[in-house]
């Protein structure tokens, strides 16, 4: 088994990845739905070159395959809306929303497997409410929209790692991840023809540049980082896992300031409410780990 170094340096690596997704999503010109079918889509047909995944799936009942497939489309739906949150506002906005999905998994997940609530949750839960509303009072207009898709994405990627931890568990990861993508590649196959429909727009076509980035998004970005977090998680525990994960909008907004400037739209209202949000992740983090020992 690796040593425990090694296994901080990979989750560093995969927090890193993670928040590159927020640039690569602004760099890609494709719009936010069709963008996702793509990734969904190499993300795909490159797992298909991994040994042994398709005799894997086979020993799975079909009622297994459905459920991880519905999970996968809740994946799917929450990198909608991520992608969006991102078109219509920014990446630093996108990320900052991505750090309240831990609150809204203490809000969810006692509803969802009927225990009960439990108060420190709630409690760190309610400090982040000014954090959200100095965020959205920092934010012309025109980005309010994107703000919105960015709690969304947080909600939905709540749902997906509820009901994942809830009945994936004793699946092999590739296997998992494998009928995920292809299950939000099927859904959103039956879907594009209607957003195209609405939003009037042809079927867009990569350029060489957006190939490219997609390309790194859905290898370097996607499947690299998954499977080295998979491997992190076998050396660490659960409160450096989340600890380190909670630093993606920190990565995410100083690469935003980097490659896209984005630091010359936002105010101090917009990074106080993220030092407040990031903090109470932090600090809800630590006191979990506290009570647990």
């Amino acid at each position: 088994m690796q040593n425990k170094r090694t296994a901080y340096l990979q989750m560093h690596i995969t927090t890193f990845l993670w928040g590159l997704t927020a640039i690569l999503g602004k760099l890609i010109s494709i719009s936010e739905l069709p963008l996702v079918w793509y990734r969904v889509l190499i993300v795909s047909v490159v797992m298909l070159f991994i040994p042994k995944i398709v005799e894997n799936i086979k020993t799975l009942s079909f009622k297994k395959i459905t459920t991880i497939g519905g999970i996968g489309i809740i994946l799917t739906l929450h990198w909608v809306a991520w992608y969006g949150s991102i078109k219509f506002a920014n990446a630093s906005v996108a990320v900052s929303c991505i750090a309240l999905i831990s609150f809204f998994i203490s809000v969810l997940e006692p509803i969802i497997t009927k225990n009960a609530f439990n108060k420190s949750n709630l409690f760190f839960g309610i400090i982040v409410i000014p954090g959200i509303l100095l965020i959205n009072q920092s934010l012309d207009i025109n980005l309010k929209f994107g703000f919105w898709l960015g709690i969304l994405a947080a909600v939905l990627a709540a749902f997906f790692s509820i009901y994942n931890k809830k009945y994936t568990q004793e699946i092999e990861p590739n296997s998992i991840t494998f009928i995920q993508m292809l299950s939000g590649f099927l859904f959103l196959s039956f879907c594009l023809p209607f957003y195209l429909h609405f939003t009037k727009q042809l079927f867009p076509i990569p350029t060489s540049k957006d190939f490219i980035l997609l390309m790194i998004l859905s290898v370097v970005c996607t499947i690299i980082p998954y499977n080295l977090f998979l491997r992190a998680l076998k050396a660490t525990n659960a409160f450096t896992t989340s600890l380190i994960n909670n630093l993606e909008p920190v990565y995410g907004v100083i690469l935003a300031a980097i490659f896209l400037h984005e630091n010359e739209q936002l105010n101090w209202k917009f990074y106080i409410g993220s030092v407040i949000i990031v903090s109470a992740v932090f600090l809800h983090a630590m006191f979990d780990r506290k009570k647990s020992n």
